[in-house]
C-alpha cells in the first residue's frame, strides 16, 4: 500500500500479552511488500499493527486476538477504522 505522499506504506507489528492487550515486544518494522513469517511467543494473546498513512501523524493500528492456529495475516485486509478491543479512548467523544 501506498501513504499520502505516494510512497510505501510504514508498517509495525507489535505482539500483545494478557487479558488487558498489553503490548510487549515488536516483530516487524518496515516498509512491506514482503511475505515473512514470524515464531509466535507462548505468552502472546494478540498483535498489533500500525501503519502510517502520512508520516506526518500518528499512526492507525488494529488489533488481532485469538491468534491461536493463525497462519496467514494480510494486513491491507484489516480493518483500521473500526472500534479497537485495547482502545484507550472513551467511546463518549465525538
Amino acid at each position: 500500500l501506498e501513504n499520502e505522499h505516494g510512497d510505501r506504506m510504514l508498517w509495525f507489528g507489535s505482539w500483545l500479552i494478557g487479558s488487558e492487550g498489553r503490548e510487549a515486544g515488536w516483530f516487524y518494522s518496515g516498509r512491506g511488500g514482503e511475505r515473512t513469517g514470524f515464531p509466535v511467543p507462548s505468552a502472546a494473546t494478540g498483535l498489533r499493527i500500525r501503519r502510517w498513512p502520512n508520516e506526518g501523524l500518528e499512526p492507525e493500528y488494529v488489533d488481532v486476538v485469538g491468534i491461536a492456529g493463525l497462519l496467514d495475516l494480510c494486513p491491507a485486509e484489516l480493518d483500521f477504522d473500526a472500534r479497537q478491543r485495547f482502545s484507550l479512548m472513551r467511546q463518549d467523544v465525538a
